[in-house]
């Protein structure tokens, strides 16, 4: 901590010596953030201390003059423009969002498609550093991966983003009970998914603040700010299709997958017999099973009985 405070110092008297001001100074995950200003416009510092030392990562357009002239006055490298070797980076998402500071969160959802098991949503505050572990660590949409690699890699983002990351999980009994309710209120699956990514988002910001949040596109964006409470009406929130292409939004999708595969293993041990992902001819085949065995209102504890397959079932 010594280290980081006498960093913070010798910055704040380089950049008040050449006519610039800090605004202010917050406390966050690893470090100080300093936002410094020349009276025309504001950008923000974030100084870390990590493993390896000091780092220090500058918010705001490439093209902002302030930018440059701190980049200048402190060594900061520039901003590398997109680069292939990291297509999942914050640059997809926050590239031209004005005053992003390097740390954001990413929510994705498993089970939505799924006749058995939970829906669960993940959500993953990444900054600078966790970004470059997740990436080397090779973390993708879990679409793209096996079980088992979803499985192993989940034990990694959560060792990388300690206290970081939330799962927020609706097994079957809960989640046809709220969508049954807003069933009669008129509404459809979309608004149920933008009240479990928003409370998800809410769950993660009762641990660590974050201004910047970005979801895939499934709903208007509005649909998850209304649901947001006290600590997320300040957030900048952005939709975009394929944002899994994001490393936090990616990282939440193994989380949440993860989570699903080990419900689904639960209910195996728990009933002793298997349970199919998706809703093919063998989801049938075992929901008319477990319907056999156990009657047809058990279904509700382990399935979406709202889908067409229950009707086949």
């Amino acid at each position: 901590m010594a280290a980081l405070e006498e960093t913070v110092a010798s910055i704040t008297k380089n950049v008040t010596e050449n006519d610039l001001v800090i605004a202010s100074s917050r406390s966050i995950a690893y470090g100080v953030q300093l936002t410094i200003t020349d009276a025309k416009e504001s950008i923000t510092l974030n100084i870390y201390s990590g493993k390896k030392g000091i780092s220090l990562t500058l918010g705001g357009s490439a093209a902002s003059q302030l930018r440059q002239k701190v980049e200048s006055l402190l060594a900061v490298p520039p901003r590398q423009s997109a680069q292939p070797t990291k297509p999942q980076g914050a640059d997809l998402g926050f590239a031209n969002v004005e005053g992003f500071d390097g740390r954001w969160i990413g929510t994705d959802e498993s089970g939505k498609g799924d006749f058995f098991g939970p829906l669960v949503v993940g959500a993953v505050l990444v900054d600078d550093e966790t970004e470059a572990q997740l990436v080397a660590k090779g973390i993708k949409d879990c679409k793209v991966l096996s079980d088992a690699k979803v499985r192993a890699l989940a034990v990694s983002i959560r060792e990388i983003c300690h206290g970081h990351y939330v799962e927020l999980e609706l097994l079957p009994s809960r989640y046809n009970a709220l969508y049954q309710q807003l069933r009669t209120e008129g509404k459809n699956l979309n608004q149920l998914l933008a009240w479990a990514h928003a409370r998800a988002i809410e769950d993660l910001l009762q641990k660590e603040p974050c201004r910047f949040a970005i979801v895939d596109q499934f709903a208007d964006e509005r649909q998850i700010l209304s649901r947001l409470m006290a600590k997320g009406k300040a957030l900048t929130l952005i939709q975009s299709h394929r944002a899994e292409r994001n490393i936090a939004v990616a990282a939440a999708s193994v989380l949440a997958r993860d989570r699903f595969l080990a419900r689904l293993d639960s209910f195996r041990a728990q009933y002793g017999m298997e349970f199919p992902k998706g809703a093919s001819a063998a989801v049938i085949a075992a929901g008319r099973r477990f319907a056999a065995e156990r009657g047809r209102e058990a279904l509700i504890e382990v399935a979406k009985v709202h889908f067409k397959t229950m009707e086949e079932i």
